[in-house]
Order: structure tokens, then C-alpha cells, then sequence
């Protein structure tokens, strides 16, 4: 998923961020087009720790039912069916319901939301083959403006999106599982693929309307006929061309969010007609926004738009005729909001003003989620401190404002990822392996992959990226997901295997001299003020010199831009990057590593991905938890052996927020956080 601008920022200088990954492939990134990779631009503001006990606020200094919350960055759109970035997920999940939603924290487990149950085999919901998904839709719920949901409102919002389509929307996550169109090389599939498999008229809307008319209804009835109303039965249908395992999990998030059919005819969308469909084709949320569809809502959610002020603020508003009366989740919320007006401010986009406001009490909450660069300016006014299912106890000074809630487990996590075909000599001396350089293929040998990653020191990457607080991942998914296991074969420090590893390399040099008797040298760049970019660097200098002098690695500093530019020709001989999950399921983590995103930058050749491959497909079409579990494990087996990248370390995230907040969880694929649940005390 795409993250804020701010966030983006941020986090690619202290967290490594997500959207320091993405262009237009699976999964993209942070703000603005989804085409374009976002990076640093520089070192953000950060606080100094305070050196004289501040004035602290002790209770809200404003109306208790309003929450301030600084973000880092407008949404692209409030379009349902294309924003795909943190800031609008957050707003959206405000606004919005979808039919299932996450359990409280629990990012792999829902709770019926707009549908009266979670479809199951048990409950008939799921049929036997997997295939098919029936949800029974909830009665008597009404939108914001008062329209009354049908289940041909829930179809409607489907198929838009589907047909909306758009290389940079959420949409290829349910392409595949519905309309069975085989994953691109990208990983990134869309609507115009059923019309031109070449996918020549993706993101192209004047040549998509262009094309055969009758293979431009026929895209519209695949879609149509996989997503059927039954207003009688009060249901709605899902037939997947494929099992997947991940189906609920795929509708649970923002783009699930269920809209009002009449309402987005009636403000330039779609209007349901299959004759019409490729007029409202999508590439752009700009063309969105100036429609009053992608600037406005028309919800079910607990929350309604207010205001958006480009640039300065949102404001929401409660909804009082918000249909839930009995919680969620036990303790959960119910009825109308307890917080009347959330303001989500722009004004301070800066991480220092954010924490300053934080300080102040101008604001109620920042986030989510604070860099562990900014820990130490905050923590002298933590007057409480909870773990992670938020047991809180009472920090030295008791009577400090904030509250810390520490050891949050991250959905996103950094990792090194090798070129396996390098373009150009700019990062690679020679461009020979002589000593004064490597070759284009250097890390197509598994012996040499092997030595960088006994070569790493991960207890050095967590002490001087992380501030100690993290975990080294042992399996591609994280901790937790299906198939992850803390018993599985795992790279360690360990300088005697790398040099075993080396010398077992099959890289000769002209002179038939084997590669642990040359040597190589190769530069490793990072974008300035990255810090964890360069302590990877760093570490891998240090630690292949110790075992061998002849193996030279340098560190060199280049501006975010160039190092994109790098990193997106294939000049890079390896780097530094952090993928945000956008369901908690092991797929949105194995796709992008060996057949998707990464892999097309890493050049990973078929003998590597290959045999991995097998193992993805057949756990993503398989719906039963354990035998998807069994299938990870050969996967993991695989994964270690190949070894195609170098996994570093999940991050544990903190939350700060004043102490007057109650009501806060933490769900780790949450965009921003779910204000219904909160309160002010």
C-alpha cells in the first residue's frame, strides 16, 4: 500500500518506509501517483529532548468531544475505489463501512460489519469448492444523505471498482480471485486485461474507448456475472474463478468501503450500465477529484465528511443516524460516535511541529506510529506506559501527559534485495571480477548470496538503525501470518560459514582464479539522511572486510533522487527496501519477493523464482488455515536455501498520544486509526 507524503518521508529516513519501494507495480506506495516512487527529501525537523521541564496541559484544553489529529498529508482521493495510500485509507474507514471488518486488533480475524455474518463453510457462506462467497446483507442501514443500502448497492461497488480499474488503484487485488486473469509479470492486473491481454490499454483511457465493443461488454459481463445482487434474499454473491485463501481479508480493507449506487451516478460515476462502462475508466485521481465524487461521500460509517480543505484540514463529523447498536467485539463501540468532530490537520507537516503540537496538547494524537529517531524527545513526558495489549502502568513521573503504548508489531518490514543482472559499471568498478570490481551476474551464484547474508550483523542493523527494539525475521511473511514459524532454518552473524560460503563460490576470474582469492569491490549508495539505508551499507563493509581484506564494499551517499533513479534502472548492485503489507495475509509478502515488484527490479532469474512460484500458487488457492500453513513451510525450506534476499528485522512501533485519549487499539493494518472506538476522559 501507498503511504502519505509525510509518513513516506519519515519513515524512508527512520523506518525505511514502505513507498521507498513503489512505482506502478503490486503493491505501490506513498502519495501523490502511485507511478512514482517516493523517497527522502531530506532529514526531517526533529525535537531536541527538552533540557527544562516543560508547562504541560493536564486535561483537554478544548471541547472533550472534539479530536485533533496531526497528519502528515491530504489523501490522493475520497474516491473508495482508487485511493490507495494511508492518509485516505484512514479517512475512508471513518466514512465508510465495508462488509467485513477486522476484529479489534486482530488484523487476520473480522467481525460481520455491513453483512449480518463473516461467510464461512460452516455457515453455508463459503462453498465446499471455495469458490463461492454468499453475504447476507444487513437491513434497515442508511447512508449519510439518507438512501437506504440494498444489495445492489454492495454489487454496484464491486463491479465499479473493478471496471473503474487503474493501474494505480487498489483494484488488481481482486482481479485476480474474481475474474481469474493470471497474475502479471508486475503482479498488477487490470480490467483492461479481459479487453487487450496485452496490456497495452491499461492506465489509456482514450484508446480503451477505442476498443472492439463487444469485447468491451464482454469485460463488463465477466465482471457483472461474478458479483451478483439478489434483492429478494437480501444476499450478494462472490464467484471467484480460483479458491483464495485471502478473499476476506482482501474485502475488509478501505477499497471494500460499500457506496451508494445512485448517489455516484448522480455525482459523475458510473451509473451501472454496461454500454457505458469504459467512459468512466480511471488512471488519474486528479480527473477523480474534480468530480464531486472524489472530493465528497456518501457513507455508512460512523463518521461524515465536514469539510477538506486541500492543504490545511478534514473535519468529520458524527453521524447520528449510525446503524450500529450492539458492539463489534466485546467492550467494542456502539451507537453514535462518543467524539463529535475530528479534526485531521495538515497545517503541521513537518514530524517536528507534529511533535510539538503533541507536546502542547494541541493535538490529541500524531501518527500513526512515531519514528524511534523522536523517541527520546518524547519520552521524558510520558507519564504512562502500556504494552501491547495495552496493560498500562504509570511511568516515573506519573503526572506527564502522554501515554506510550511500545512493542507494536509492524505490518511492513526492510530487506535487502540482490541485482541479479547490474546495469552499467557506476556502482561496479570494473564491471570485471579482478579485484577491482564484480560482474553483472556476481549474485546469480548462491554461494555468494549466502556469504552476504552470513556476512550481515543483525543484532548491529537493530542497535543502530532501530534503537534495539525489534526482532530478526526468520521467514519472508511476518510474525504471526500463516506459515511463519521462529523454528524455521534462518541466516545468522556468522563469519566463519560466510567465508565458507565464499570460498565455495563457482565465480572464476579470467585468470581462473576462484573468487575468494581475487576478491571484489562494489559500492553500495544510500539516500542521504537515510539512516537505515546506511547502516546496512555500513554493516555489509565491515563485516565482509573483517573475513576477507580483499572483499571491499564502500558506502557512498547520493540524493533520493538518484538513488531511485539507480535502484529503478537495475545500477544498484543491491538495496535497502521496505514493503507495507496490504492485507495481513503471507500472499501480499511472497508475490512481491519472487514474482512481482521486486523481483522484476532484482532481475531474479527463472531458476531462482521458479520452483518458489509453485509454492505460491498453490498456497493462495488453498482455504483451509493448516494446509496453507504446510504449504509456507516448504516455501520457507525453499526460500532459505535459494537465499534471494538478505530478510532483516520486523521494527517494533510505538504510539504516543495524551492521556485524556481512551479507547485506542492497535490494529497493524489499520490506515490511521478508527476514531469511532475513541473517547477523550
Amino acid at each position: 500500500m501507498r503511504t502519505s507524503k509525510g509518513l513516506a518521508l519519515l519513515l524512508c529516513i527512520s523506518v525505511l518506509l514502505l513507498a521507498c519501494n513503489l512505482s506502478s507495480a503490486i503493491s505501490p506506495a506513498a502519495t501523490g501517483s502511485a507511478a512514482t516512487p517516493t523517497g527522502p527529501a531530506g532529514t526531517p525537523t526533529r525535537l531536541a529532548a527538552p533540557t527544562a521541564a516543560p508547562t504541560l496541559p493536564s486535561t483537554p484544553s478544548a471541547d472533550p468531544t472534539t479530536l485533533t489529529y496531526d497528519a502528515s498529508g491530504d489523501p490522493d482521493t475520497l474516491d473508495t475505489a482508487f485511493d490507495y495510500e494511508t492518509t485516505g485509507g484512514g479517512i475512508l474507514q471513518n466514512l465508510y463501512d465495508t462488509l467485513v471488518f477486522y476484529n479489534k486488533d486482530k488484523a487476520d480475524r473480522f467481525v460481520p460489519q455491513l453483512a449480518t455474518s463473516v461467510p464461512s463453510q460452516a455457515n453455508g457462506g463459503i462453498s465446499a469448492d471455495g469458490k463461492t462467497y454468499t453475504f447476507q446483507i444487513r437491513t434497515g442501514v442508511k447512508f449519510h444523505n439518507g438512501d437506504t443500502l440494498t444489495p445492489a448497492d454492495v454489487a454496484f461497488t464491486f463491479q465499479r471498482g473493478l471496471l473503474q480499474g487503474g493501474l494505480k488503484s487498489p483494484q488488481w487485488l481482486l482481479f485476480q480471485p474474481i475474474l481469474g486473469v493470471a497474475a502479471s509479470p508486475s503482479g498488477h492486473n487490470d480490467i483492461t486485461d479481459l479487453v487487450d491481454p496485452s496490456g497495452q490499454l491499461a492506465d489509456n483511457p482514450a484508446t480503451l474507448l477505442k476498443a472492439d465493443p463487444a469485447k468491451l461488454a464482454a469485460a463488463c459481463q465477466a465482471v457483472t456475472s461474478a458479483i451478483v445482487a439478489d434483492n429478494g434474499a437480501n444476499t450478494v454473491t462472490f464467484h471467484l474463478a480460483q479458491p483464495w485463501g485471502p478473499f476476506l481479508a482482501t474485502l475488509a480493507n478501505a477499497w471494500g468501503s460499500v457506496v451508494d449506487k445512485k448517489w455516484i451516478g448522480a455525482n459523475g460515476g458510473w451509473d451501472g450500465d454496461c454500454k457505458t462502462w469504459p467512459s468512466f475508466y480511471q488512471s488519474s485521481a486528479d480527473n477523480l477529484n474534480q468530480l464531486h465524487l472524489g472530493q465528497q461521500e456518501n457513507g455508512t460509517g460512523p463518521y461524515l465528511l465536514d469539510h477538506w480543505t486541500p492543504g490545511q484540514e478534514i473535519v468529520l463529523k458524527a453521524f447520528p443516524g449510525y446503524w450500529r447498536t450492539q458492539p463489534a467485539w466485546p467492550g467494542g463501540p456502539s451507537g453514535a460516535p462518543r467524539l463529535k468532530t475530528i479534526v485531521i490537520s495538515f497545517g503541521s507537516s513537518q514530524i517536528g511541529e507534529q511533535l510539538a503540537d503533541l507536546r502542547s496538547g494541541a493535538a490529541d494524537l500524531i501518527g500513526p506510529g512515531t519514528p524511534p529517531a523522536d523517541w527520546p524527545s518524547l519520552d521524558p513526558i510520558v507519564g504512562e506506559t502500556c504494552a501491547e495489549v495495552s496493560l498500562c502502568t504509570a511511568a516515573a513521573s506519573a503526572s506527564n501527559p502522554l501515554r506510550v503504548y511500545k512493542n507494536l508489531p509492524a505490518a511492513s518490514r526492510s530487506d535487502i534485495f540482490f541485482n541479479y543482472n547490474i546495469s552499467g559499471t557506476t556502482y561496479t568498478g570494473s564491471g570485471l571480477l579482478d579485484g577491482a570490481g564484480i560482474p553483472p551476474n556476481f549474485f546469480t551464484d548462491v554461494h555468494v548470496r549466502q556469504g552476504f547474508s552470513y556476512c550481515f550483523d543483525w543484532d548491529a542493523y537493530l542497535k543502530q538503525a532501530q534503537n534495539g527494539e525489534g526482532k530478526q525475521s526468520f521467514d519472508l511473511m511476518l510474525p504471526g501470518e500463516i506459515g511463519a514459524n521462529d523454528q524455521d532454518p534462518h541466516y545468522t552473524h556468522d563469519p566463519q560459514k560466510c567465508e565458507l560460503a565464499f570460498q565455495g563460490a563457482t565465480l572464476k576470474s579470467a585468470s581462473g582464479q576462484s573468487l575468494w582469492n581475487t576478491g571484489f569491490k562494489l559500492t553500495i549508495p544510500y539516500d542521504t539522511g537515510n539512516t537505515q539505508r546506511q547502516a546496512v551499507a555500513e554493516i555489509l563493509a565491515a563485516d565482509l572486510k573483517a573475513v576477507n581484506p580483499k572483499f571491499v564494499v564502500l558506502a557512498a551517499s547520493v540524493s533520493s533522487a538518484n538513488w531511485f533513479a539507480a535502484r529503478n534502472g537495475g545500477s544498484l548492485p543491491l538495496f535497502a527496501d521496505l514493503w507495507q503489507e496490504d492485507i495481513h495475509d503471507p500472499h501480499d509478502w511472497l508475490v512481491p519477493y519472487v514474482t512481482g515488484f521486486y523481483a522484476q527490479l532484482q532481475s531474479m532469474p527463472r531458476d531462482v523464482s521458479g520452483p518458489l512460484a509453485g509454492f505460491i500458487n498453490q498456497g493462495v488457492q488453498e482455504t483451509d488455515p493448516e494446509k496453507r500453513a504446510a504449504i509456507y513451510q516448504q516455501f520457507n525450506q525453499a526460500f532459505y536455501a535459494a537465499a534471494p534476499d538478505i530478510l532483516l528485522t520486523v521494527q517494533n512501533n510505538r504510539q504516543y498520544e495524551q492521556r485524556w485519549v481512551q479507547g485506542y487499539y492497535y490494529n497493524p493494518i489499520y490506515s490511521g486509526f478508527y476514531f469511532y472506538a475513541l473517547w477523550k476522559n
